[in-house]
């Protein structure tokens, strides 16, 4: 599980319009002229609605309907990825089916499907890829042979939104020094991952003075030293907004002065909802339009405002050190599989469902340069993350890297999405 980049979602990607002056980019480049910084935020007539939303509009498609569609629907699966990782995973997702008993059960739509045929639909995916159909055959086999739904957003536009992340790189200290003062915690032992039949509306909690389960500490509280003196740091950063990032990505590499790292993974967060610093600072007019990598490096630009500014999120993640040869893990307990692996809503979008996506992708090139191409891609739902809200969102996984870091950052474009079950 991972707290996603959603910061994006309220955002076209960056304009190519001609910037005027303005604050140099993390890539060296100037970002179209951005407004004198507000003193305070409390002047901007968004800032109460922030205060008082439980999470920020925009964020979430509030559409609660998937449909099964005619299977003439399907558009023809030019895979733009290599066959070896769709059969690795496959393979992934169909381990996970295997763990789950016969009883165990989903629901798509207005239909509910079984462990059993959620694992013969995994296995009959395999067999036709390892099969080395053309394109127009596997398009045949899949419409004469598989159930198509499909999900759409609620913006009238009959497409999902679909964004981008990826496994983030950060510097740090192993010990706190005049300029590493902002702690990465680990998983307070009072934290309590809460159930459906709790009666409560957040993921994790802690019993209060008074043996009530409420939300853990928000995120400022633990800013503020919540959790001082129970040795909980893992590792100390120079930006709040660095670690914004990790909890935002979900996993990562912490990279430390003399060359040595940790990995990082997701291991519970606060219980409260997510809300866009990001998508605040844009409507109250600070900031233009920008790539989430561009967004980060503003806000680390932002000396003692900074801390301030990521406060406003009350959301928060907790960390767990990984193995150092460990890929980054999905809510299913797998390996997320780099341009394979999405995270989804899955009350609408089940965990474990195979589905085929048609978008618009970002290409890095030369000099930080992003063109823009068609894509089609069978992928699989690995993931979840608190911010990603109703079938009309997707997160896509890109792996570790420059690349992935510049391609992921700027990723949202509307799509389609096919979601297949064996008849």
């Amino acid at each position: 599980m991972r707290f996603l980049s959603i910061f994006l979602l309220s955002f076209p990607f960056m304009a190519a319009a001609a910037p005027e002056a303005g604050f140099m980019s993390s890539d060296g480049m100037e970002v179209a002229g951005l407004p004198p910084a507000l003193d305070t935020l409390e002047t901007c007539p968004k800032f109460g609605e922030f205060s008082a939303a439980r999470a920020y509009p925009g964020l979430s498609s509030g559409l609660r309907e998937v449909s099964e569609v005619s299977a003439e629907a399907l558009p023809l699966p030019e895979d733009d990825m290599g066959k070896e990782g769709l059969l690795e995973s496959l393979r992934l997702t169909l381990s996970y089916w295997k763990k789950r008993p016969d009883a165990f059960r989903i629901k798509i739509g207005p239909d509910s499907y079984g462990a059993p045929r959620m694992r013969d639909t995994t296995q009959r995916l395999i067999n036709l890829f390892e099969a080395g159909l053309s394109g127009q055959e596997l398009h045949k086999a899949l419409k004469d042979d598989f159930r198509v739904y499909r999900s759409v957003a609620d913006d009238g536009s009959g497409k999902i939104v679909l964004t981008g992340y990826y496994e983030a790189e950060i510097k740090a200290a192993k010990k706190p020094d005049e300029t590493h003062k902002f702690p990465v915690h680990l998983k307070p032992p009072d934290l309590i991952k809460t159930t459906p039949d709790m009666g409560v509306d957040f993921d994790y909690g802690r019993i209060d003075q008074n043996g009530k389960l409420v939300r853990y500490y928000p995120r400022q509280e633990i800013s503020g030293g919540a959790l001082a003196g129970q040795d909980l740091e893992l590792v100390w950063s120079e930006h709040p907004a660095l670690i914004m990032l990790l909890q935002i990505q979900g996993s990562g590499i912490v990279r430390f002065p003399d060359g040595d790292f940790i990995k990082t993974g997701f291991d519970g967060a606060n219980g409260w909802p997510f809300k866009s610093v990001q998508k605040l600072l844009k409507d109250c007019g600070e900031i233009p339009d920008m790539s989430f990598k561009d967004f980060i490096s503003y806000l680390a630009k932002q000396g003692g405002r900074e801390s301030r500014l990521v406060d406003l999120n009350p959301r928060y993640v907790f960390f767990k050190q990984r193995p150092k040869d460990s890929p980054a893990y999905g809510a299913i307990g797998t390996a997320l599989i780099p341009g394979r692996s999405i995270a989804v809503d899955p009350g609408p979008l089940p965990l474990g469902i195979t589905a085929l996506i048609r978008s618009k992708r970002p290409v890095a090139g030369q000099n930080g340069s992003l063109a823009f191409k068609d894509f089609t891609r069978f992928v699989q739902a690995h993931d979840t993350g608190s911010a990603i809200r109703g079938p009309g969102r997707i997160d896509l996984f890109w792996g570790a890297g420059e690349t992935a870091e510049t391609e992921a950052s700027a990723m949202k474009a509307k799509g389609d999405i096919f979601i297949l079950i064996a008849k």
